[in-house]
């Protein structure tokens, strides 16, 4: 193995250790602030740690760069907001454990998202594969009616997360050819400082802003710190990195490993361990990844 795909391998590595542990360390400092807060929070600290390595990236703004930037803004405008507003509402209602599995399968609605719209073809295996894999995101996303004839705020969680989902294909769709030639850093620097002001415009429009300072305490900075700086910047470093270095397909199945790394977390962290339907859920979903793997490994999830 050569020294560049070792440190490919590395880097993709570390990146999925950070986000695979996300969801299990944000959960507790949302027993603390509103979703709306902690991404203030989170943003607050990771928009100007990215400028840095803007710089360092010596991004050259070409013309067809430059006529891009509106159409970029006005497209994160909508998908930052919304998106991440999506993903910590769920997180708040439903364990972190289920947050993170559904989270993962992004990819397959992805993939439905080119069929639809962009007309991608697919062998018959591979909707075999897509079709299981779907069956095995319901069964994940519905768990929470298999186990009690009252279900929690747990459904509300994983709706919203299946919502999350079919939200960043249609995303993915509009920014395939509006980000085709720029640069990736520039498009995160830009969706960093959009979720800096719209989160903290938010919290201080609602008068939220005294409570956010009078509920800081460790466990939010640690959660805040934890995505602020390795979730946001080291992570999204390592994995530009990583997959600059090695095949797309390659890359993208460390996003899957992301699930080794979150299920222990979780029980570690919060004593949250998958029920019965979440395990023949997340099983259903690998056996329809591995059918249609050889497309499947070509999408990957960029979740800023």
């Amino acid at each position: 193995m050569s020294k560049k795909r070792r440190l490919a391998y590395l880097a993709l590595l570390g990146n999925t250790l950070i986000w695979g542990a996300a969801f299990p360390i944000i959960k507790p400092a949302l027993a603390f602030h509103s979703p709306y807060e902690f991404l203030f929070l989170r943003y607050a600290i990771a928009a100007p740690l990215i400028l840095p390595i803007l710089v360092h990236a010596k991004v050259k703004f070409t013309l067809p760069i430059k006529k891009k930037i509106l159409p970029i803004i006005a497209l994160e405008v909508i998908g930052v907001p919304l998106l991440l507003s999506l993903v910590y509402t769920a997180l708040d209602h439903t364990t972190a454990l289920s947050a993170s599995l559904i989270g993962l399968t992004s990819p397959l609605f992805t993939i439905i998202a080119g069929v639809l719209f962009l007309k991608e073809r697919e062998t018959t295996k591979e909707l075999k594969g897509l079709f299981i894999a779907l069956i095995g995101t319901l069964i994940l996303t519905l768990s929470p009616v298999f186990k009690s004839a009252l279900p929690t705020g747990d459904l509300v969680g994983n709706s919203l997360m299946f919502l999350y989902n079919i939200l960043w294909a249609l995303y993915l769709i509009l920014a395939k050819k509006l980000y085709s030639g720029v640069p990736k850093i520039l498009v995160s620097t830009i969706s960093m400082w959009i979720g800096l002001f719209f989160f903290g415009g938010l919290v201080v429009i609602s008068g939220g802003l005294p409570h956010f300072f009078l509920s800081l305490n460790p466990t939010t900075l640690i959660a805040g710190g934890y995505m602020g700086i390795l979730g946001s910047i080291i992570a999204l470093t390592l994995y530009l990195y990583g997959q600059d270095k090695i095949e797309a397909s390659e890359a993208s199945l460390f996003t899957y490993l992301q699930a080794v790394v979150a299920i222990p977390t979780a029980y570690l962290l919060l004593h949250e361990l998958p029920s019965l339907w979440q395990i023949v859920g997340a099983l259903t979903i690998c056996l329809g990844v591995y059918i249609g793997e050889s497309k499947f490994r070509k999408k990957r999830m960029f979740l800023i």
